[in-house]
């Protein structure tokens, strides 16, 4: 994304998405990019992609403990949260979502936590 940055002299919206899936990456795992966690071989981006690509306890062990507990719908949420920052941060910009894309990934999410969170309540007192 820097070097996208240095060769233009201007941002663009892909610059801006992959921004946005930084951001997206900080909230979810309470981790910055300078990080002690990442190194010289392996960043932020790359972390939490090697954490999905493994599923179970790795993917669960990249959410920040402190938004711990969270319910199973909340927890899915979270990792499909992640999953859309990784699109953000694809290397090549034309691979990467539009803003708007981004948004609209994002409230698919949240209408679906929402939506089963509701029918988790209706269920418990039927």
């Amino acid at each position: 994304m820097f070097l996208e940055y240095a060769f233009s002299l201007k941002g663009t919206e892909k610059t801006d998405v992959y921004s946005m899936g930084v951001v997206l990456m900080e909230l979810v795992t309470g981790k910055m990019p300078t990080d002690e966690a990442f190194s010289a071989e392996i960043d932020m981006v790359r972390w939490v992609e090697m954490h999905l690509n493994k599923e179970g306890i790795a993917a669960e062990a990249v959410i920040d403990p402190q938004l711990k507990p969270l319910l199973p719908g909340e927890e899915f949420a979270a990792l499909q949260v992640l999953q859309i920052a990784i699109q953000c941060t694809k290397t090549s910009p034309q691979e990467r979502p539009t803003s708007r894309q981004v948004c609209d990934h994002l409230l698919h999410v949240s209408n679906n936590k929402i939506v089963d969170f509701e029918k988790k309540n209706l269920d418990h007192y039927w």
